[in-house]
């Protein structure tokens, strides 16, 4: 008898698929998207999973199918970098979950639209006090928060040698700290400056040191590092700085707990939101997505992950006693925060110059 041949059905090993199509495909278009989302690295997969299925148990019982898009993918232009080219309402997403800390809004659309009320936060009440008192809610009641990223200082304390542990932002703008600083950005081996780095830092320093502690601090720093290789150097041999500036999420994977320690600022540590905006006009039809991100059981995933949830009705998630440091979302808004950042910038990039230069001269 001949052999049998029986065709298997096809598995499907990535059902996120069938709802947010390919999460790598380059050059997708955001327009007139259901839900557009972003989120730190750590978080991406489990969000992505957790929202398909709900989006699937949603068609499940008889809701409207949603059009959706997570991007996975490290390389190429993203749909949040065509955001500020849209110019009409009904193409910008319903709903947009962002980790990004660019303005997702060119001037003219949020004038005409923004500012007229067409967007929303979808915040229930009830976020804890921490975040309250930070400054995370929105008063005009705009933009969402459902989580923060709290950056903190990991401390290599073999590179620290005989000098204080900081406690402090301020304190790393001491003299003391010269050449120990490491905060997050990244530049291709072959490039000349820093094209990617946190602007938001950059912008809370400033305002939280003054012009001339700012200086100091970004002269501290002799390197920047991408905030995922900071654990894995802190206390090794091949550390380059004593004092990370990084998540606490990431802080925390560091493993060589012998060595460092994990300081959370005086002041605070710096809250980077998670954020959401909603199109006033669709939040009803768009709430079962926006309802994932303040559900308890993604708000314990979040706090377990160190990312600490604003759902309603629950604690912080942070530290007993610690609290959180947010510039506030209507200085965010203003046109003197883009005077801020630019300035913040420029002395950023002459830091650079400076730091590089004065590191050649003792070279040679």
């Amino acid at each position: 008898m001949g052999a049998m041949t029986r065709v298997l059905p096809e598995l499907d090993l990535d059902p996120a698929r069938r709802i947010f199509g390919d999460p790598f495909a380059t050059g997708k278009s955001p327009r007139s998207l259901d839900l557009l989302a972003s989120s730190p690295v750590p978080l991406r997969m489990q969000m992505r999973d957790d929202l398909a299925q709900a989006i699937g148990a949603h068609v499940a019982n008889g809701g409207a199918p949603f059009k959706c898009f997570m991007p996975l993918g490290q390389g190429g232009r993203t749909p949040m970098e065509e955001l500020r080219f849209i110019r009409k309402l009904d193409e910008f997403p319903k709903l947009l979950v962002s980790s990004e800390n660019g303005n997702a809004f060119n001037r003219a659309f949020h004038a005409e639209h923004v500012e007229q009320d067409a967007f929303c936060s979808m915040q229930p009440e009830g976020a804890a006090h921490t975040f309250v008192e930070a400054g995370l809610i929105d008063p005009r009641g705009w933009i969402g928060v459902y989580a923060v990223a709290p950056f903190v200082l990991l401390i290599d304390r073999q590179q620290l040698g005989s000098r204080p542990v900081p406690h402090s932002w301020a304190e790393l703008a001491d003299p003391l700290y010269r050449g120990a600083i490491v905060f997050p950005g990244w530049r291709r081996a072959d490039a000349q400056g820093w094209r990617t780095y946190n602007h938001l830092f950059l912008l809370v320093m400033l305002r939280l040191l003054g012009e001339s502690g700012f200086w100091s601090l970004l002269t501290n720093a002799p390197t920047l590092m991408h905030s995922a290789q900071m654990p894995r150097l802190a206390g090794s041999g091949a550390s380059p700085g004593a004092v990370y500036v990084l998540p606490w999420a990431q802080a925390a994977l560091c493993p060589r707990r012998d060595r460092t320690q994990i300081i959370w600022p005086r002041e605070g540590a710096m809250a980077f939101p998670l954020w959401m905006t909603a199109q006033r006009a669709h939040r009803d039809r768009i709430f079962p997505l926006a309802d994932y991100f303040f559900d308890p059981a993604t708000a314990d995933w979040l706090d377990q992950n160190l990312y600490p949830s604003l759902a309603p009705h629950r604690g912080a998630g942070v530290p007993s006693g610690e609290g959180l440091i947010f510039p506030g979302w209507d200085y965010l808004r203003h046109r003197c925060a883009a005077e801020d950042l630019k300035r913040a910038v420029a002395r950023f990039h002459r830091s650079r110059e400076f730091v590089e230069r004065e590191g050649c001269r003792c070279a040679s």
